[in-house]
């Protein structure tokens, strides 16, 4: 029933909840890290394939990724558990981080933030390899 519209599209939003990312921290976006698990603050529907190359899939959800906050069952097992959250893509000479998640949630959620200044300070430093 239309009555029902907003509670039901009320159910698939996801206003904030933690996930656990798997983090490639011989990725020059990992610098720093000395885990491979990571926190991550997700607030959103954004979802990511991962790349074909898994040399540009920086971080990735576990495979039981929900550490805290709701999440329909759909968003988690159909759309999060198979994609990334963190990818780099080549864009003509250059390339593109792509982050899901925002690494700097109202600048509370320090676990990520610096994944962001990695991008920003070595992004130009990374190169793709191809697989063979």
């Amino acid at each position: 029933r239309y009555v029902d519209a907003s509670e039901n599209l009320g159910r698939e939003r996801l206003g904030g909840a933690i996930f656990e990312v798997d983090l490639d921290i011989t990725h020059p976006l990992g610098f720093g890290y000395h885990d491979n698990k990571l926190p991550v603050y997700k607030n959103n529907t954004v979802f990511i394939a991962p790349s074909k190359n898994a040399y540009s899939t920086v971080a990735k959800y576990t495979e039981d990724p929900h550490i805290d906050g709701f999440i329909s069952n759909d968003n988690l097992n159909i759309y999060l558990k198979p994609s990334a959250s963190l990818i780099v893509s080549p864009i003509g000479r250059g390339r593109a981080v792509m982050f899901a998640d925002n690494p700097n949630f109202r600048g509370a959620w320090y676990g990520t933030n610096r994944l962001f200044l990695n991008a920003i300070f070595l992004g130009s430093q990374i190169n793709i390899p191809r697989p063979r």
